[in-house]
């Protein structure tokens, strides 16, 4: 028994999406981290500003150029994740849209199937009707 190509493809394809959705997973849930982390940071940066008094100006002046870059870097950490995010979900769109391709390629194909076969049927009914108006007109 020869297997269908198209079912074939049809796993592999589902496969792929079912890949695509889990990257699309993981990838959203290291950018709600690193969103995380800058909202803490951010956070910390508030509180050593409510925090420094006038005794304590200096050191955090001295902290705060460390405190920007880490800003900086935790930005530039969240952009590259979000655009993770927005590439992969550009991958499941195509991944979902080939798998659909191949499921109405299937459709067509049972649909094709199906009508052939109403054909023959078809065709065996009016042959045989042909042949019992044939007895009838001989009789």
């Amino acid at each position: 028994m020869s297997r269908d190509p198209l079912a074939v493809l049809r796993r592999l394809r589902d496969a792929a999406v079912t890949e695509a959705c889990r990257d699309l997973a993981t990838a959203r849930a290291h950018e709600m981290q690193e969103a995380q982390r800058l909202d803490e940071h951010r956070s910390q940066i508030r509180r050593e500003l409510s925090e420094a008094g006038a005794e304590h100006v200096a050191a955090f002046s001295a902290w705060l150029p460390y405190a920007r870059q880490r800003t900086d870097h935790l930005q530039t950490s969240l952009q590259s994740e979000q655009a993770r995010v927005l590439r992969l979900q550009q991958i499941l769109v195509g991944r979902r849209t080939e798998a659909e391709a191949v499921a109405k390629a299937m459709e067509r194909q049972q649909a094709e199937a199906a009508l052939t076969q109403a054909r023959r049927e078809q065709s065996v009914m009016d042959e045989a009707a042909g042949r019992r108006t044939g007895r009838e007109g001989t009789g």
